[in-house]
């Protein structure tokens, strides 16, 4: 059992009688009001995280593919964030969250024609462009804008973050940004170009990948943001430190937010660079935690499984990243721990959660949780063996609210046609 992740109390959970609490509401109660498996969030650990990190220095802008609920962008919009999107799907979830369109900025490698000309008709704040095509493509939408949109080119610096190779973004053999070879390519067909050029380009934009909890890649990606700005033919205003910010899943050295926001001031307090950074899980991962209520015991000679009603369609990372959450019962116990293969309902044998997990013995009912899953599990869930999706309930104090419901069967079929 892995109680680290309840320590730290700024995320809001905790035992109070040795029962799981989410704030001032138990899990129990969560549990027998909205059903399991369930997502629980804590306003109050969001809140600490986002102001621990805010800087009068930089403007943070939340990733919204770690968790896109309308509900938490209203909450981050309300405390001064702005977003960082990857899709119009995010930029309309914005706008029904009441975020100004001029506070969103818009990245990814394969933005649509149709995307890219709805951001520009809703004149967002910037575009994070990936590719000298992407570049031409939105230059020859912007010709029939008001007023020219800005633009940062994100670049692909090669530095490696030894973070899993999936969620790694800024290698030379990964999809995302101009290397340094294409960006001068580009850079050089731009002076010889005759095309109008109906954009402002005035940043520059890189993100090295997900959950770093050193300081040194980011210092280096800082550090060759700073000097390719001198060589740029433009008036670099912008940089776009990206995000990738790391939380401690296990036993991983901690990078608070407190020191990379004092690192981010100190490193660029002599440059007159206006700094954006888009941090996503590190916001809002540890202030989530999934409910599963424990099915079956199966036991064999040499092993036992604990069969839970979540599975990979409700937190795929286990299986995707083979990642490993925090585990922990509802209730504590002082019974003697004893290992257990934690297992979904799902018809494949990657649909496994943690094996030989130390947990007290439990029985049929009981409820289990998983920590740190505020970002990357709702938004990455999915139907898969036709289980509708769960719900997901926001704890402020001693009240609560569910900020989506859970489908039913009938939202399996919503969109075929007969």
């Amino acid at each position: 059992m892995n109680n680290k992740f309840l320590s730290n109390h700024s995320s809001g959970f905790q035992y109070i009688g040795g029962k799981l609490f989410c704030e001032e509401v138990s899990i129990e109660e969560l549990s027998k009001e909205y059903g399991s498996p369930l997502l629980v969030y804590s306003a109050k650990g969001i809140i600490n995280r986002v102001r621990n990190l805010q800087s009068n220095q930089f403007q943070v802008n939340y990733a919204v593919k770690s968790n896109s609920n309308i509900h938490l962008l209203k909450l981050l919009n309300d405390l001064g964030l702005g977003m960082d999107v990857v899709s119009a799907g995010e930029i309309f979830r914005c706008s029904v969250a009441g975020v100004s369109n001029d506070r969103l900025a818009f990245s990814g490698v394969g933005k649509t024609k149709r995307e890219l000309f709805e951001a520009v008709s809703s004149e967002i704040f910037m575009f994070n462009v990936e590719s000298a095509a992407e570049f031409w493509l939105l230059n020859s939408i912007a010709k029939k804008a008001p007023n020219k949109p800005l633009v940062s080119l994100r670049v692909n610096p090669n530095i490696n973050p030894k973070t899993h190779p999936y969620i790694s973004t800024g290698l030379r053999q990964n999809k995302f940004g101009f290397s340094e070879e294409e960006l001068k390519s580009f850079l050089k067909d731009l002076e010889k170009s005759s095309e109008k050029i109906s954009v402002k380009l005035c940043g520059l934009s890189c993100h090295i990948g997900s959950q770093i909890l050193d300081l040194a890649p980011f210092k280096q990606s800082w550090n060759y943001l700073i000097a390719l700005s001198k060589k740029m033919p433009f008036k670099v205003e912008y940089l776009n430190l990206g995000g990738g910010i790391g939380i401690a899943y296990q036993s991983e050295k901690h990078l608070s937010l407190e020191l990379f926001r004092r690192e981010v001031e100190k490193f660029f307090a002599k440059t007159d660079f206006k700094i954006n950074i888009e941090p996503g899980r590190a916001l809002i991962g540890p202030c989530g935690i999934l409910v599963s209520e424990l099915l079956y015991i199966k036991k064999r000679k040499n092993k036992l499984f604990y069969i839970i009603d979540a599975g990979m369609n409700d937190l795929i990372r286990p299986a995707l990243y083979q990642a490993i959450h925090p585990l922990f019962p509802e209730k504590m116990s002082t019974k003697t721990p004893i290992k257990a293969d934690i297992v979904g309902p799902i018809c494949e044998s990657s649909d496994i959660f943690i094996s030989n997990a130390k947990l007290p013995e439990l029985k049929a009912g009981d409820l289990i949780c998983f920590g740190n899953t505020g970002a990357y599990t709702m938004s990455m869930s999915s139907q898969y063996n036709s289980r509708p999706r769960i719900a997901e309930v926001l704890v402020e104090g001693n009240s609560h609210k569910l900020i989506k419901s859970r489908e039913t069967y009938a939202d399996l079929i919503r969109h075929e046609l007969f």
